[in-house]
């Protein structure tokens, strides 16, 4: 106990003001907030008089008055008065029952019980809580609990300091420079804060991870903070000085409860170890948690020592998001301005701190160009840095080394070569540069990863340091590091000279850079370096008429190209809006600049002569000359430029080359609203919402292309380009400025009315999409678009369309609408005539080729048309004749047609319509009509029509239909017994020609929404062979049709666009016929071969390309045989198979790994896995194929089979050949975690390899775990590298 009684010495020894601030630090740390301290004068250690000394204010609003005394003499008489002091009201002005406590601190043993019963009883008797702290107390609790008041104000160290309370640290934290202070708001870690809590789930010891700067330790300290206000437990933190802290954790954790550690910086820690074994030794009533934070480049060190001793888990901590960032300075800031915003991020790098200073600087100047450069704003940060003492001996040769690495980002320390030139130049050779590189890493200046990969955590740091080294004290050559770098290092060289100018944006530093390029410029075009053009177009705005002359004499000493237009691909890459050709590229680079009017001359001039480039120069116009976030601060001179030229070089739109381009994209410049994606930092892209709103670059811009649509509107041959134009103008326009609209709006309505007359329906429905943009900007335009919807063809267009839907209406709401169309139609009808209905057939006729999206609800409405008249004979006989006499427009489903036409007329009478003439839907009709027609009129004629119409191969052109079915033959067999097998023999015939035709009338035959399996078996039962025929023949559909995926496009206009007579029920399982395997497998206990032609239709699947439904080759499972027949089908594979080991695993995989983890299942998979290790353990192929599976199962599966197969066959040379860990696999983000699962694997099947029989096998697995550790190795330093 001498610590206890140095404390109460020191105590004794303090005068009043010491010993007041001493009690006043201890009541804080025990709960007592808000102090005011009346009894001591500010800044010194003097007391003043007055009562109390020192008071709180209470959570309740009360008092709590505090005296201080060292008086040693009279000790009883001077608390007594004191205390009356505090009850005098005249004195303090506060009445008795507004104050709840009175404290008493003092220096003395030697007040006995009868006066501190004395004293507590004159408190009492007000009904006031009386505290006497004596010095007894107040130095037991400093020594056990609050050591820091000892080392604070007794100069006593009773611990080395590294473990304190969250409070202490918070403080001990803010005082370094470098460190951004952690008592700030908490923001946007929450999704980390619940990895963390689930970790702790499974292991004791918790480690973050991140690059410098990712806010490990402010997450640290918000967790910390919230398990204080939720958990039981002491809670400290525990930083590194450098000194022995094994001492230090008895002292702290001195006795059986919960503790919680937090370790920051924990690679700096040389006892890290100490701490976890003793927080691990875990006697009983101890319990110790923690969380350790570590930056990403000592992760696997951190690792290491505490695996030895226990479990952990880690939670990776990221950077702030460029998003993040922004919405820092919004919360923090209120900087709500994109410009301020997208600058600040720009020099944060991910670095809250500096973007909170930045987002500082800018508020208080109010002016975005006072953080144009950041250089004081970097040096008041970092610069402390250059100042550090501990850089001993030449501290350039240091910085130029730091200089070397923030220039390239990262290096990898065995890859210099190029860079000994310029390092020796500077007297620094490969041996001193990788020693800098180590003293820069000691002092945490950059991160070493593997002992190979150089970086900075901080690019910020980095940033600062590129500017110091190459501009500030030029230490380096920045041309020489230039020219070198550009050559192997070429992303990074251009991202260090973009650093310069965007980060440091002053005149002087752009001028260096320009003229260090300039230089480098000179000496590549005077050497004729190969890498010259490359590095012009990089860096052409240093010398812009340099660059332009160099493309045009690369332009003219290209040969012209002749075509013919319309022998050009004008669609063929459009949409990926990426430029290949390398003087197109550079032309679109002069966006925004002063020469752009001479760049477009030359762009115009290239593309004259060649016009195969198109989709080049289109995507170059969308990319490079398209509307971006900053064309408003230009007033949109790129675009004004570019249509000025455009018109130029259009010879008065005789140039049909260029009136192409024009066209093409015009419709593209006449949006109000624009996402342009623009390049990022880092590589990134970001897409940002550009909203036009009236300017004079607008309306210029927008005027010119106008203009030249109303020239071209004079040419016949142009016409329906602008009227394409303009009926995609409601698509154009979604968001937009009201001014821009209007002003479209005057060209709009003057080409309208000079150029498209109202009296075609096209002109008509085309206003009519343009009036609903208009309307719904709430621009009026009635009076302006009313002649167009006055005609009658229009107005049954707007009857058959139906009324408008709105985005995002209801169910209720759209039946509503569709109640509302049906009235209004079935009203227009039914007391109509011939005239009228033909009309609306008219109406529907090709009005696919100009208004594709209402085809549906035209076609909806004309059916509705069909069924309001389907009582009145003679017109509904006329209006089909009608229709099919137009060729069905709309394509109506025939069979309700047909059924209807049954109700009316003889099956003869129904046959002579739908056998008259010739129109391109009759088989469909003809197909409707057997499948229509009434069972009890059926006749030996009728039987003896189908088989022909069966038999007919005029469906040999069909390539797209709704799903017919077969299902209607069996209505026949009251004529014929064998009606349906006669009628399934013809039609799967017609496989010779047409595996399509074939698949539209099976297809819903073995789909099980449709059918039972065993009914479709018992309508077979006579013919098994057939079934058996019919069923691999719908497999063999499946391995060549679609392949162009035109199939499922057709089928989808067919189902969803309502042409198909399908039920609901089938339309969603119309291709997948027998997906699951059912029918299979009831076919295969009826007729077994069926299985040899499954096996013959997967091998052509895998041979080919491997596409079969996983659940219908798993159906064999639930037989009692499955054993055999999955062994069958593995041999057949085995031995046919064009490369089994390369194929047949495939099969294997979706055998083996099913989706869903089903217990019955996995039972047999696993029963049949055994039984083949067992059966073929020396068949090395078959052996080869089954690991390749298991190797991708769950490590206790994979190892148990692995074990089974060594107990067969002990071989090593065997051994040796099966796969162990997957040959070919894939991964999202670092291969590490796959790597790192591997090893954890091998490592647990090598501990079960004991004995001399196994020393081989062992030897090959620790070589595998070694190659894999080296990938992980390498992997790092590539991850580090790539950034």
């Amino acid at each position: 106990m001498g610590k206890i009684e140095s404390i109460k010495q020191k105590i004794c020894q303090l005068d009043a003001g010491s010993f007041q601030n001493l009690c006043d630090s201890y009541l804080y740390k025990i709960d007592y907030p808000n102090i005011v301290s009346l009894g001591g004068e500010a800044g010194t250690r003097k007391t003043t008089p007055g009562t109390p000394d020192t008071y709180f204010i209470s959570p309740n609003g009360k008092y709590i008055f505090v005296e201080y005394t060292t008086q040693k003499e009279r000790l009883f008489a001077k608390i007594k008065d004191d205390i009356l002091k505090c009850l005098n009201i005249s004195k303090t002005g506060i009445t008795h029952d507004k104050i709840s406590e009175i404290i008493y601190c003092h220096t003395s043993s030697n007040l006995t019980p009868f006066q501190d019963n004395e004293i507590k009883n004159l408190c009492k008797n007000a009904g006031i809580k009386l505290t006497i702290i004596g010095i007894d107390k107040l130095a037991e609790d400093i020594y056990l609990m609050y050591p820091i008041l000892a080392r604070d104000f007794l100069d006593i160290s009773i611990s080395t300091g590294q473990i304190q309370e969250p409070t202490d640290f918070i403080k001990y934290y803010n005082s370094n420079k470098i460190a951004a202070p952690i008592d700030t708001k908490f923001l946007f870690r929450e999704k980390e804060l619940k990895k963390i809590n689930k970790a702790y789930l499974n292991a004791d010891v918790v480690i973050l991870t991140g690059m410098a700067g990712a806010g490990k330790t402010r997450l640290a300290l918000h967790y910390v903070e919230n398990r204080i206000r939720t958990c039981d437990e002491k809670v400290f933190c525990i930083h590194d000085n450098a000194l022995p802290i094994y001492e230090d954790l008895k002292y702290f954790i001195d006795s059986p409860g919960n503790y919680f550690l937090f370790i920051d910086d924990a690679n700096q820690l040389s006892g890290l170890q100490h701490i976890v074994r003793y927080a691990n030794m875990n006697p009983e009533g101890y319990s110790v948690k923690i969380l350790i934070t570590v930056r990403d480049y000592a992760l696997q060190k951190v690792i290491n020592n505490v695996r030895e001793i226990t479990s952990y888990e880690i939670v990776k901590i990221n950077i702030f998001s460029d998003d993040q960032i922004k919405q820092l300075l919004q919360t923090s800031l209120g900087i709500l301005n994109q410009d301020y915003q997208e600058r600040i991020i720009r020099i944060a790098e991910g670095n809250a701190r500096i973007a909170i200073l930045a987002g500082r600087v800018a508020c208080s100047s109010n002016r975005l160009d006072s953080i144009d450069d950041v250089s004081q704003l970097y040096e008041e940060y970092y610069g402390f840095i250059l100042k550090d003492d501990r850089m001993i001996a030449d501290k350039n040769l240091y910085y130029i080394t730091a200089g070397v690495v923030a220039f390239l980002e990262a290096l990898h320390l065995d890859h210099i070569d190029a860079l000994l030139p310029i390092l020796q130049g500077k007297g620094i050779d490969r041996e001193r540069f990788i020693e800098n590189i180590r003293m820069l890493h000691e002092h945490e200046i950059v991160d070493i990863y593997n002992d190979k990969a150089v970086r900075f955590s901080d690019q910020c740091l980095s940033n600062y340091l590129l500017k110091y080294v190459f501009f500030d004290k030029r230490l380096l050559d920045f041309s020489k590091m230039v020219k070198v770098c550009f050559l192997s290092y070429r992303a990074r060289t251009i991202s260090s000279v973009n650093t310069f100018l965007n980060i440091f944006k002053n005149v002087e530093v752009s001028n260096f850079v320009e003229k260090e390029i300039k230089k480098v410029w000179d000496e590549l075009a005077t050497e004729k370096s190969p890498v010259f053009f490359e590095f012009v177009k990089v860096f052409f705005f240093v010398s812009p008429t340099e660059t332009l002359m160099i493309l045009q004499n690369k332009i003219d000493s290209e040969e012209d190209v002749t075509y013919k237009w319309c022998d050009i691909d004008t669609e063929k890459g459009k949409n990926y809006q990426h430029v290949t050709n390398e003087i197109i590229e550079t032309l679109g680079s002069f966006a925004d600049m002063w020469d752009l009017p001479t760049a477009c001359d030359l762009f115009f001039q290239y593309y004259l002569k060649r016009p195969d480039l198109y989709v080049e120069f289109y995507n170059a116009v969308n990319s490079c000359f398209g509307i971006r976030k900053d064309s408003a601060r230009y007033d949109y001179f790129t675009q004004i430029t570019f249509f000025e030229k455009i018109k130029e070089y259009s010879d008065d739109w005789t140039r049909e080359s260029v009136v192409f381009l024009f066209l093409k994209v015009a419709g593209n410049f006449l949006k109000g609203h624009f996402s342009p994606a623009e390049l990022g930092r880092k590589d990134t892209f970001a897409i940002y919402p550009v909203t036009l709103t009236i300017s004079g670059g607008v309306k210029k811009y927008r005027q010119l292309i106008w203009e030249s649509l109303i020239s071209l509107c004079k040419i016949e041959k142009y016409k329906g380009k602008v009227k394409k134009i303009l009926s995609s103008y409601n698509g154009n326009i979604k968001t937009a400025d009201i001014s821009v609209l209007q002003f479209d709006l005057m060209f709009i309505n003057s080409i309208l009315k000079s150029y498209f007359s109202p009296d075609e329906l096209e002109n008509c429905i085309m206003v009519d999409k343009l009036a609903h943009v208009f309307n719904r900007m709430n621009i009026p335009c009635k009076s302006l678009f009313a002649v167009y919807f006055k005609g009658k063809n229009f107005q049954l267009y707007r009857l058959l369309k139906g009324p408008e839907d709105k985005i995002g209406i209801d169910y209720e709401e759209l039946k509503k609408l569709k109640q509302l169309k049906q009235q209004s139609i079935k009203k227009y009808v039914s007391n109509g005539n011939l005239k009228m209905f033909k009309e609306l057939i008219d109406v529907c006729k090709d009005i696919a080729k100009f208004d594709d999206n209402a085809f549906w609800q035209l076609g909806e409405g004309l059916g509705i048309a069909f069924d309001a008249i389907s009582q009145q004979k003679d017109l509904y006989v006329d209006a089909i004749k009608y229709y099919i006499k137009n060729d069905t427009p709309n394509n109506l489903p025939p069979d309700h047609l047909v059924d209807t036409l049954f109700s009316l007329l003889s099956d003869a009478e129904v046959y002579q319509i739908i056998n008259s003439g010739e129109y391109s839907q009759k088989n469909a009709w003809i197909y409707a009509y057997y499948h229509e027609l009434p069972p009890d009129l059926i006749s030996k004629n009728h039987l003896q029509e189908l088989y022909s119409f069966l038999k007919d191969t005029s469906d040999k052109d069909i390539t797209f239909s709704a799903i017919r079915d077969v299902d209607f033959l069996d209505k026949y067999n009251r004529i014929d017994s064998q009606a349906f097998i006669k009628g399934c023999k013809i039609i799967l015939a017609k496989m010779e020609y047409s595996p399509f035709i074939v698949h539209i009338y099976f297809a819903s035959l073995f789909t099980k929404y449709c059918n039972a399996p065993k009914k479709i078996i018992s309508k077979f039962n006579s013919n098994l062979e057939l079934l058996e025929e019919v069923y691999c023949a719908m497999l063999s559909c499946n391995n060549h049709l679609d392949d162009d995926g035109q199939f499922i496009i057709e089928m989808y206009k067919e189902i969803y666009l309502g042409r198909s007579s399908m039920q609901d029920k089938d339309k969603r399982y119309y291709y997948e016929y027998d997906y699951d395997g059912q029918f299979l497998k009831e076919i295969y206990l009826v007729k077994p071969s069926i299985l040899d032609k499954y096996i013959s239709y997967l091998t052509n699947r895998i041979n080919g390309f491997f596409r079969d439904y996983q659940k219908r080759r798993l159906c064999f499972f639930c037989l009692d045989d499955f054993i055999e027949i999955y062994n069958k089908i593995f041999d057949q594979l085995m031995k046919n198979c064009d490369f089994p080991e390369k194929s047949v695993p495939c099969f294997l995989e979706s055998l083996l790994l099913p989706i869903r983890k089903e217990p019955d299942l996995l039972e047999r998979q696993d029963k049949w896995i055994r039984q083949c290790i067992q059966r073929f353990s020396n068949d090395k192929a078959k052996m080869y194929c089954l690991f390749s599976v298991v190797s991708k199962l769950e490590i206790g599966r994979k190892k148990e089979y692995i074990l089974l197969f060594l107990e067969k066959n002990p071989l090593f040379e065997d051994f040796k050949r099966i796969p162990l860990i997957p040959t070919l696999y894939s991964w999202s983000g670092s291969a590490i975690p796959v790597y790192s699962a591997w090893i954890e694997f091998l490592e647990s099947l090598q501990s079960n390899l004991v004995g001399l029989k196994w020393l081989k096998h062992k030897q090959y697995i620790e070589r595998r775990i070694n190659t894999l550790k080296k990938e992980i190795e390498s992997e790092q330093i590539d991850e580090i590298i790539e950034g």
